[in-house]
């Protein structure tokens, strides 16, 4: 009886290897539809079960076939049946795995494109008590931000990448949507469009509309919702050190504005920023060269240098579009149709109460930065890394008031249901030490430098994908305005502290 019962499994699982290819087939030729992709999404997994239980149901079978005690009188295997009882399982297994693959590339890609996103809805509350130098703030509001990404292999060298979110179109430092204007439906435009080529591990340049090539979330030098139209480089090599045993080379080249002024007309708003009449207004732009070594120190602490340097050219004009008068000529011109307003974030001195000059007259912004990271501390049985950042800049286009620092203090990371992380931050950013247009707006409230700020963060994991992210800001103005010096700054020293707590839930896909 037993040989009869494994002969039976071997035909119901020979008669089932005939169907699936059938219906998988019958699958594919469907049109191509969320619904029908959901459909056979859910097919797949049934199948992918099924299988799974006859070839448990067949191994057992085997198992038992096998036992000298309880082995059966030998009984002839049908004609053609040779050699299935070894073939059979490793088929199917086979076959299992190649359902799984065609299900995670069906849950995975559409057309060969690889879709992943976030969404992230926020509680922001901001407080600041007025006096003779600032007035109150008080703003208690809501906001959401959906991205969506797609990306693309287009061979072994290439891959395009692009990015759609949500936000203001006149506020670059965010991405985030405020609940508000009725009913009225809110924008999605493109965030990172760019093409990637990377003939080899060691090397990628790519070009479009991208994150910034040194990025690194950490609110010093940028706002993590900036991007930038240009070029960029990496370029890496291992170096024979254990302490440092990889260097990558990065440079980048933004094309920030395209004035199309070849002679400039004395009524321009250009001529606020300190243009001639009569001279020829040239793009504003960005060129970003560096380096970054990393290496390890021992078998759980690992370190990571890096050195870079910022060249800006022709910057005025970022701070033009930053007013009222400025704005239309270098923003509307470039994006096709007419803003509401000029560019948020403030913060920078300037030599006329809300010029568009900048007290600085150049900014070639150099920066160290320095981590090390304990990844190999455990606390009930979650890893909890542990790492401290240090980075320092300094605009050397300028003689005073040019520095900005940021230390960080992290333990902790989020992966799944329950896991929690800390981290401390301090930070000073002097009123001429980097652009305020392009820093990060949120440990700057209302302003992004001329602060100096405490914040603290505690995240925890409600599952493997779905964080509940707390943000505390303690906010105080650094220096005050010296018409001597034509140094004006939108706040000055004296103004109350201000006080911000954001309050979210992130979801990734």
């Amino acid at each position: 009886m037993g040989g009869l019962r494994m002969k039976t499994c071997l035909w119901l699982v020979v008669a089932f290897a005939v169907l699936v290819p059938s219906s998988m087939q019958a699958s594919e030729e469907k049109p191509i539809s969320m619904e029908a992709i959901m459909e056979e999404i859910s097919l797949l997994r049934t199948l992918i079960a099924e299988q799974q239980q006859q070839i448990e149901q067949l191994h057992n079978a085997l198992k038992t076939a096998a036992a000298p005690a309880t082995a059966p009188a030998p009984v002839e295997d049908p004609p053609g049946a040779g050699g299935v009882t070894a073939v059979r399982p490793q088929a199917s297994t086979a076959q299992a795995e190649d359902v799984s693959k065609k299900l995670d590339t069906l849950a995975n890609s559409l057309g060969g494109f690889k879709l992943s996103g976030d969404f992230r809805f926020r509680a922001d509350m901001q407080a600041r008590k007025g006096n003779a130098v600032a007035g109150p703030v008080q703003n208690v509001r809501s906001r959401y931000r959906i991205r969506l990404n797609a990306d693309k292999d287009l061979d072994s060298d290439f891959r395009f990448h692009i990015q759609l979110s949500t936000g203001p179109y006149n506020v670059q430092t965010t991405n985030d949507q405020e609940f508000g204007a009725m009913a009225v439906k809110q924008p999605f435009a493109i965030a990172e469009a760019f093409i990637d080529y990377h003939p080899s591990s060691r090397l990628s340049l790519r070009g479009g509309r991208m994150e910034e090539v040194f990025a690194d979330n950490s609110r010093f030098l940028w706002d993590d919702d900036v991007r930038f139209n240009g070029f960029q480089q990496t370029a890496s090599m291992a170096l024979p050190s254990r302490a440092f045993n990889k260097i990558e080379f990065r440079a980048a080249e933004y094309f920030l504005s395209n004035p199309n002024v070849p002679l400039l007309a004395a009524t321009s708003p250009f001529v606020t920023a300190g243009y001639q009449p009569g001279q020829k207004v040239r793009d504003a732009n960005l060129f970003h060269p560096g380096l970054l070594v990393t290496g390890n120190l021992g078998t759980r602490w690992t370190q990571q240098a890096t050195a870079d340097i910022q060249l800006y050219r022709n910057q005025n004009q970022i701070q033009l579009s930053s007013t009222a008068v400025g704005f239309p000529a270098v923003i509307n011109n470039s994006v096709g149709f007419a803003l509401s307003g000029p560019i948020s974030a403030f913060g920078n001195a300037t030599t006329t109460p809300g010029g568009a000059i900048y007290n600085a007259p150049r900014f070639q912004i150099a920066r160290l930065a320095y981590r090390i990271t304990n990844s190999g501390i455990t606390l009930r049985g979650r890893e909890m890394p542990l790492y401290v950042d240090l980075q320092a800049s300094r605009n050397v286009g300028t003689h005073w008031l040019r520095d900005a620092i940021m230390a960080t203090a992290n333990f902790g990371q989020i992966r799944q249901f329950g896991d929690v992380r800390f981290l401390y931050q301090f930070a000073i950013k002097d009123p001429n030490a980097i652009i305020a247009q392009f820093t990060d707006d949120d440990l700057g409230t209302g302003l992004t430098t001329n602060i100096a700020v405490h914040a603290v963060r505690f995240d925890l994991g409600l599952t493997r994908s779905l964080q509940w992210q707390n943000l505390f800001f303690i906010q105080n103005e650094r220096r005050t305005n010296n018409p001597a010096a034509q140094f004006f700054v939108p706040v000055q020293r004296g103004a109350n502290t201000t006080y911000r707590y954001l309050g979210q839930l992130a979801f990734s896909f």
